[in-house]
């Protein structure tokens, strides 16, 4: 395994826009960092490395936001934690990491996509003031300035916006308009997500042991989705009773296994189409569609557009 140090990032012609690219002999691709007038830090990474890399950093000031993830998987370990924690595709979080926390980030060789919205602690609290009650676990880490991070699933509506974002028809001025709307768009989702989330747990925190069951249950579901197992034999797999699988999925997920599956399988589709390696009829049979009729209108339901209208990505430059 390689270990480097985070390479700093690169001005471009626009001063507010920055770059770091990925050196060749490590990999391909990079990342763009927009500093917002809002005083938002939006940052996108589309890249791959050559080999497993261990990258080493580090916050100079108090690092409070959101993380979303696209495609990829890395383990992340900041001061604070008593062991890394794993990162997956498909997952959104807030993070509050204190100042001078250092950083171990392990990758792998596959393709890493994600978007990271970075802000001041007091404009999170001014944006939260009046709803203090709502948002508690939020203000609680920013006042202890203590190293939180709160997982969560990346929602359908979330990607559609994020899909938007990363496919910037603008430059310039507006480009920075669009950006920043498109960025508080995807706070507003995160802190009702955070809200809801909140919710569940006034009505029973679940244990810790029986959310990795929950997500042991969540990797059977979607492990075939051409032939998904009964809920009734996973829930016979994990130890949980149907009931108590459906409580405890809603709890970690918000979402029941019925949801998680359709959502997966969309989001999959989502990202065969976006390669553009197979047509929408290849991709519905791929995540277990049959019916294409069905998938269209599933799909269009749950990110806002038909399946041929997705073009293959392109970062913003």
């Amino acid at each position: 395994m390689k270990t480097v140090l985070v390479p700093p990032p690169q001005p471009v012609a626009n001063s507010n826009h920055f770059k770091i690219n990925i050196p060749a002999s490590l990999g391909q691709g990079g990342a763009d960092l927009f500093s917002l007038t809002s005083g938002i830090q939006l940052l996108t990474l589309d890249c791959q490395f050559n080999q497993a890399t261990l990258f080493q950093g580090g916050l100079k000031d108090h690092a409070v936001g959101f993380g979303f993830c696209l495609d990829g998987r890395y383990d992340y370990h900041p001061t604070g934690f008593d062991r890394p924690f794993t990162i997956r595709a498909g997952e959104s979080a807030f993070f509050s990491f204190p100042k001078g926390v250092e950083t171990l980030e392990k990758t792998n060789d596959k393709r890493m996509h994600r978007v990271a919205l970075s802000l001041d602690g007091e404009c999170l609290s001014t944006l939260i003031n009046g709803d203090e009650d709502r948002f508690y676990p939020i203000l609680k880490s920013l006042e202890k300035r203590s190293s939180t991070r709160m997982g969560n699933i990346l929602t359908p509506v979330m990607r559609t916006v994020l899909y938007q974002l990363l496919h910037c028809p603008y430059r310039g001025t507006t480009q920075q308009i669009f950006l920043e709307g498109k960025s508080m768009e995807l706070i507003a989702h995160m802190m009702e997500q955070l809200c809801s989330g909140c919710r569940c747990c006034y009505a029973g925190t679940i244990k810790t042991s029986e959310t990795e069951r929950v997500h042991h249950a969540a990797h059977m579901l979607v492990r075939d989705l051409n032939n998904p197992p009964d809920i009734m034999e996973i829930a016979r797999s994990v130890g949980l009773s149907r009931t108590k699988l459906f409580r405890c999925f809603r709890q970690t997920f918000g979402l029941s296994p019925f949801e998680y599956l359709r959502n997966h399988r969309l989001q999959m589709a989502m990202h065969l189409l976006q390669d553009g390696e197979v047509n929408v009829t290849q991709a519905a049979l791929i995540v277990g569609y049959t019916n294409l009729s069905h998938f269209a209108k599933a799909f269009k339901s749950i990110f806002g557009m038909a399946p041929s209208d997705l073009r293959k990505p392109f970062r913003i430059t």
